[in-house]
């Protein structure tokens, strides 16, 4: 009689924890900066480790593109999606905000870890910074450690002047082997720095980002690519959405400063740093960032290669890269 008593008093006791932990689902615009941004959590129960995901681009959204790929996170985790001021449905709310600079985001990014510590309770988060969003980490990671638990590099940017010449040396090998006249010459006048290719810092980069789609070194597999397009139209909140309308106006307002980014300074970290980067990603080649993770110091780092990705690595091998999170993430919040 004393164990069955015991027993139902156990049950009573994990039940009443059970009906205490609630499911986060909630999408909010929360004033960064000066500015109402839109901010996307997703959990499975609000006792879990947070996660904020910082997209790239800058002005490219990831919230589609997590929804579509990288659920399974939110079982283990809250996953916090952000689209940064000239983003997303941020700039569908707001399409001139005041505030838009490399000093502005990673400001926010501040002021929005301060919102997502208090809202839930935690003393310190975990960061991930995709593409150009992980030029916002590094500096936060830097800046703030005692905010996050780890940061997560996905295909980091390190010295985007070193990426271009190690991702133009790639093209021309490519052609080469092609015989493909017509892309060396696109190449020649492309580091020329000819007026044809090259009127704007943004049409250098997109003539040779044309180049590198024609090789296969952004997203490694066709059939992946198109499962991204579908992902970036079919919610209904970004079906309308113009995505280089935005892009090319958040460029435009910081003056392309992600074309000539260099944050190799960035030399130690006080917590522990991994980096994820796709094997055929030759936009911003991966190799660049392995080499600057070696020389880094950190408590803890580790390089993590993709073999069938590009630079879309969430999306590319979703099934292995949420394993690859969770596993962190639980590693690291005992």
């Amino acid at each position: 009689m004393k164990h069955l008593l015991l027993l139902l008093l156990v049950v009573f006791v994990l039940g009443c924890q059970n009906q205490n932990k609630k499911s986060v689902q909630e999408t909010i615009f929360i004033e960064l900066g000066g500015e109402k941004q839109y901010v996307e959590m997703t959990g499975a129960s609000d006792e879990l480790p947070v996660l904020l995901f910082l997209h790239g681009g800058p002005g490219w959204p990831q919230t589609p593109h997590l929804r579509y790929f990288n659920a399974d996170l939110t079982d283990e985790m809250i996953l916090i999606s952000w689209d940064q001021a000239g983003s997303g449905q941020s700039y569908i709310h707001n399409p001139k905000p005041t505030n838009l600079s490399p000093e502005s985001l990673v400001n926010d990014a501040h002021e929005l870890t301060q919102y997502l510590k208090e809202k839930f309770n935690k003393e310190r988060i975990f960061l991930v910074g995709f593409s150009y969003g992980s030029v916002i980490g590094m500096k936060l990671a830097e800046k703030f450690p005692d905010d996050y638990y780890a940061y997560i590099g996905v295909s980091q940017v390190i010295s985007v002047p070193e990426s271009w010449d190690v991702s133009m040396q790639w093209l021309k090998e490519q052609a080469q082997q092609r015989n493909d006249t017509a892309a060396l010459r696109q190449l020649d006048l492309i580091e020329k720095k000819d007026s044809l290719v090259c009127a704007t810092i943004l049409d250098c980069f997109m003539s040779k980002y044309e180049l590198v789609v024609k090789y296969g070194g952004t997203v490694y597999d066709e059939d992946i690519a198109k499962e991204i397009e579908k992902a970036e139209s079919m919610y209904e909140d970004y079906k309308d959405y113009d995505w280089f309308e935005a892009f090319n106006y958040t460029s435009s307002r910081m003056d392309g400063v992600a074309f000539t980014t260099d944050i190799s300074h960035i030399t130690k970290l006080e917590i522990p740093v991994y980096f994820i980067g796709g094997r055929h990603d030759w936009n911003l080649p991966s190799v660049v960032a392995e080499n600057d993770l070696n020389k880094m110091t950190a408590p803890e780092k580790e390089f993590i290669w993709f073999e069938k990705s590009g630079h879309e690595v969430p999306d590319e091998e979703a099934e292995r890269f949420n394993q690859t999170i969770i596993k962190i993430v639980k590693e690291k919040s005992r």
